[in-house]
């Protein structure tokens, strides 16, 4: 994942803006790329689906889904949440218990 300091620039084609929440399947699909940080603009976390106002922090992630590029916001925690459900939605085998060594004590 890049963090950069700012939304995509003019070369890059704009996000579609959408008005319906995303299921918890596709969120969890979602293949994250660019990352920025700052006020939040208002819109409701992708987690939470809470606005997050001006005076909180929002994190904007650009992500595919389904093939669509879409911006993504959350707050820190939120943020946080997602990416540990993602990780362990992505990794099922590393949850089974480890079997304990078969190889004689010293």
């Amino acid at each position: 994942m890049t963090i950069g300091s700012q939304p995509a620039g003019k070369d890059t084609p704009a996000p579609e803006q959408r008005s319906a929440r995303l299921s918890v399947a596709a969120l969890r699909s979602a293949t994250p790329g660019r990352m920025w940080g700052g006020k939040g603009c208002g819109a409701p976390c992708d987690f939470c689906r809470v606005v997050v106002n001006p005076e909180e922090i929002e994190y904007e992630v650009e992500a595919r889904v389904g093939g669509e590029a879409l911006i993504l916001h959350f707050h820190p925690r939120c943020h946080d949440a997602w990416s540990a459900s993602r990780e362990s939605s992505a990794e099922p085998a590393s949850r089974e218990p480890k079997s304990w060594s078969s190889a004689p004590a010293e």
